[in-house]
C-alpha cells in the first residue's frame, strides 16, 4: 500500500539553493551502531502504551516524522506556513536566516534522523523538520511577547482553550525534534529586543516560560536532548536517589490513612523549588513535595516515564517516585487526606477549558494507580523509606494492641472474673458458644 502524502506534501519548498557539505554525504552502508548521543526520542513500547494508548498520542498537531501522516492532524500544517510568513517578518523580510537554517538541516540530516530509534521514512524530511522547528520557535516567541509585554496577540493558538492542548501534544515523547535543531534557528534572535526594551532569553528560557516550568540554573548544565527530557529534568532536576538496597522487592506498603493511624506525620515539603523526588522520612515526618494532578498529568508522567524506560532504565526516577505513590494512596480515602496536607493538589496552571481539573478523589487515586500499568520494575529508590514505614506501622499497631489490652483487662477481671466461681462460669459459657459455632458449620458442611 503507497504511503499517504504527507501533511507538507502540497505545499512548495521553499526555493533554498543549498548544497550539502562533502562530509554530510552518506555512505552506501550505514553503520548500524549507535553512538552515545543517538536514539533520543523513542516509539512508546506496546506494553507501555496499551495501558492507554491515547496518553502518547497528539491530539493537535505532530511535530517530528512519528505522527507526520496522520490525517486527522493534517489541518495544522497551514498554520506551520502561517507561521513561516510570521517568522519571515522578523527579519524585515529576508530569507537570509531561513536559507541558511534550510542547509543546515540538510547538513545535518543523518545526525537528526539517528536521534529517532525507530526506521524514518525519509521523503519530505527536510521540510518537515524545517517547518516543525519554525512553527516551535514562532510560538514560542509570540506566547513570550504575550506574557512579557502584556499584549493582546491575536492568535487563537495562545487563547487558553487551545495552548493547553498545545503544551500537552508538544511535550509527547512521540512527538519531538531534537533541541539542538531548534536552538540553531533560534540563535540569531537570542537576546533581540522587544517593543517593550525587554530582552528575549535563551531558548531554554523560552522553552520553560511556555512549558510554566520554573527556571532553573541546573538545567544549562544538564543535556536536555527535547521537551520530555526537558520535562523530566523539571520533576528531578540533580536528585539521584541511592538505588544499592539489600531490601526485597515489597509487596505491600501501608497507606496514608493507615501510617497516620499509628502516629506518622505527613507533611507537604515547604520549599517550593523542590523536585518531585526529594522525599524524606525523618523520625515520624514523612515529608513529600506537591504533585499537582489536573487531565493533563497522566499524559506528562506516561511520557516521561516511558523516556525513562526506554532510555535509562536503571536511572527511572520518575517511575520509582510513581510506585511509592501508588503504595500511599490504595483508597479514595488516602487521596483526600493527601489533598487536605497538600502533597496532591488539583489546582493546575493555566490549564485552559480543553484541560480540565480533575474534580473527584476517585478520579485523582485512579489516575495515579493506572500511571505503573505497563511498567517494568523501577529501582528501588524509596524502598528502604517503604520499608521503614511498615516497621512503623508494625510497631505502631503492636503498641495499639498491648495498650488496649492494659486498658480494658482490669474491666474484663472485675466484670467476668471477679471469683472462681463466676471465671468457671465465664469459662463454661464460652465453651459452649464455642462448640456451637463448630457444630452449625460442621452440619453446613455435610450438606
Amino acid at each position: 500500500m503507497a504511503p499517504k502524502k504527507g501533511q507538507l506534501g502540497k505545499i512548495n519548498a521553499p526555493s533554498f539553493e543549498t548544497k550539502k557539505d562533502e562530509a554530510s554525504n552518506d555512505s552506501e552502508v550505514e553503520d548500524l551502531e549507535r553512538g552515545p548521543d543517538q536514539g533520543f526520542i523513542y516509539e512508546v513500547p506496546r506494553n507501555i502504551r496499551q495501558a492507554n494508548p491515547k496518553a502518547y498520542t497528539p491530539l493537535s498537531i505532530s511535530i517530528g516524522p512519528l505522527h507526520y501522516r496522520k490525517t486527522n492532524l493534517a489541518s495544522m500544517a497551514k498554520y506551520k506556513v502561517g507561521y513561516q510568513v510570521k517568522f519571515l517578518q522578523r527579519n524585515s523580510g529576508s530569507k537570509e536566516p531561513l536559507e541558511s537554517f534550510w542547509s543546515f538541516i540538510e547538513r545535518n540530516e543523518k545526525k537528526i534522523l539517528n536521534y529517532y530509534e525507530a526506521l524514518i521514512d525519509e521523503d519530505e524530511f527536510v521540510k518537515m523538520i524545517f517547518y516543525d522547528a519554525l512553527f516551535i520557535v514562532e510560538l514560542f516567541l509570540r506566547n513570550y511577547e504575550k506574557e512579557v509585554e502584556n499584549s493582546d496577540v491575536k492568535d487563537f493558538l495562545l487563547k487558553e482553550t487551545w495552548s493547553a492542548g498545545l503544551r500537552r501534544d508538544l511535550i509527547l515523547l512521540e512527538n519531538q525534534i531534537p533541541m539542538f535543531v531548534l536552538e540553531e534557528l533560534y540563535k540569531p534572535y537570542e537576546n533581540h529586543k522587544l517593543a517593550s526594551d525587554a530582552s528575549v532569553p535563551s531558548f531554554l528560557k523560552l522553552t520553560c516560560s511556555y512549558f510554566d516550568i520554573p527556571w532553573d540554573p541546573q538545567f544549562e548544565h544538564i543535556e536536555i536532548p527535547h521537551f520530555t527530557a526537558l520535562q523530566r529534568c523539571h520533576m528531578t532536576k540533580t536528585q539521584n536517589p541511592s538505588s544499592e538496597t539489600k531490601i526485597p522487592t515489597l509487596k505491600k506498603v501501608y497507606g496514608a490513612t493507615s501510617l497516620q493511624e499509628v502516629g506518622v506525620e505527613l507533611i507537604v515539603e515547604p520549599n517550593q523549588t523542590a523536585c518531585l523526588l526529594d522525599i524524606k522520612f525523618e523520625g515520624k515526618k514523612l515529608k513529600i513535595p506537591k504533585l499537582t494532578v489536573h487531565s493533563n498529568t497522566e499524559a506528562y508522567l506516561r511520557n516521561v516515564m516511558a523516556f525513562e524506560m526506554c532510555h535509562c532504565p536503571d536511572e527511572a526516577y520518575v517511575c520509582a517516585y510513581i510506585e511509592l505513590m501508588n503504595y500511599l494512596i490504595p483508597t479514595a480515602q488516602d487521596v483526600k487526606l493527601l489533598i487536605e496536607k497538600g502533597i496532591l493538589s488539583k489546582e493546575g496552571k493555566h490549564e485552559g477549558r480543553l484541560v480540565t481539573t480533575i474534580s473527584t478523589d476517585i478520579m485523582v487515586q485512579r489516575t495515579i494507580k493506572k500511571l505503573m500499568q505497563g511498567i517494568g520494575e523501577p529501582p528501588p529508590c524509596y524502598r528502604e523509606t517503604a520499608n521503614r514505614l511498615n516497621q512503623l506501622y508494625k510497631e505502631g499497631r503492636k503498641r495499639k494492641v498491648t495498650l488496649f489490652i492494659k486498658k480494658n483487662y482490669g474491666i474484663l477481671k472485675r466484670v467476668y472474673f471477679p471469683n472462681l466461681w463466676r471465671g468457671t462460669g465465664t469459662a463454661a459459657a464460652f465453651m459452649v458458644v464455642i462448640f456451637t459455632i463448630i457444630q452449625t458449620v460442621l452440619a453446613f458442611v455435610k450438606d
